[in-house]
């Protein structure tokens, strides 16, 4: 099922890059989540016609002044390779930890790995960027994907299934069990995280350093980070003036502290910013085409946004 607690919930899987120990804070964020509130109702009214009127005009003129980093413009072009070659679209990576990491010669490498006991059946695509054109091999390149969950190998036909059971159940009860006994198989079965709450009280200290450092680094305000990430995320996912004008700032009502969105990324400070799209909230069960949360980090220091983030929530598990 499509909500919004389920959005963000797998929103925060997909943002644990940021974290050294992750595990930590999902459940701090997965009960701030229940208490979110909408920015803004989401019906068609001469309100909305105007704020497509304002997207179409705006997106034309402040498109050209967006930065990506080299990583996220090479994400986008892995993104692509990615479904040409294998078919894996943007609702499956909600199965997928995507990491870009900056090469000798200007080129990137985006590297997308199965998410906790799905990693070994998914595997790792690997995709090599550079001058706007994508190489892309997956690690069981060669291998039979045939048979549905009984394959030791699971491609686009098992990913699409597993959209599938997601929508409607909410779980992954249906290859969850498939795929563990498969990595038990070949001795690759994931080790469960355990933390102490030593670790646990030192990456909160860590987490509240960096946050505070991002903070203080601010050059630019941030309402015009919030709008730099708004037009990228408008131009990179190719949203229509209708989705753009639908997009919703996501507020958390809990985070009151000032350096509450603020982080480190690989050694940059940083400003995240969330928009939430729902094109049909009359229908929660229904997933419309570029549905989800996206996410971006915005540099503080320059504007330049490091990396970007859609997660379409159809993985999750409410």
């Amino acid at each position: 099922m499509k909500n919004r607690e389920m959005i963000r919930s797998a929103m925060d899987r997909r943002l644990s890059f940021l974290d050294d120990l992750p595990s930590c804070r999902t459940g701090v964020l997965e009960q701030i989540a229940r208490e979110e509130v909408p920015v803004m109702k989401k019906k068609v009214s001469v309100g909305l016609v105007f704020a497509m009127v304002l997207v179409l005009l705006s997106v034309a003129a402040l498109a050209a002044g967006i930065l990506l980093s080299r990583g996220a413009d090479a994400a986008r072009t892995a993104d692509r390779a990615l479904e040409e070659k294998y078919g894996v679209t943007q609702e499956m990576l909600t199965y997928f930890y995507r990491e870009e990491e900056e090469q000798p010669e200007g080129a990137v490498r985006v590297t997308y790995t199965g998410k906790d006991d799905l990693e070994y059946v998914l595997g790792t695509y690997t995709a090599d960027v550079k001058d706007g054109r994508a190489e892309v091999t997956w690690s069981h390149d060669g291998e039979d994907t045939a048979g549905g969950y009984e394959a030791e190998a699971w491609g686009a036909e098992q990913l699409k299934e597993m959209l599938a059971w997601n929508s409607t159940k909410g779980n992954m009860d249906a290859f969850r069990p498939q795929a563990v006994a498969i990595a038990e198989k070949h001795n690759a079965a994931r080790e469960q995280e355990i933390s102490t709450d030593e670790e646990r009280k030192a990456y909160f200290e860590q987490m509240e350093k960096e946050k505070t450092a991002a903070l203080e680094a601010r050059k630019i305000p941030e309402e015009e980070m919030k709008a730099a990430a708004r037009e990228a995320v408008i131009r990179v996912y190719e949203l229509t003036g209708e989705q753009a004008a639908l997009l919703e700032l996501y507020v958390q009502p809990l985070a009151v502290e000032k350096n509450a969105w603020y982080r480190m990324y690989e050694g940059k400070p940083c400003f995240e910013v969330q928009y939430f799209l729902d094109q049909d909230p009359e229908h929660p069960e229904t997933h419309v085409d570029k549905d989800g949360t996206y996410a971006a980090l915005v540099n503080v220091e320059t504007g330049v946004i490091e990396k970007l983030v859609y997660e379409s929530g159809m993985g999750g598990e409410g």
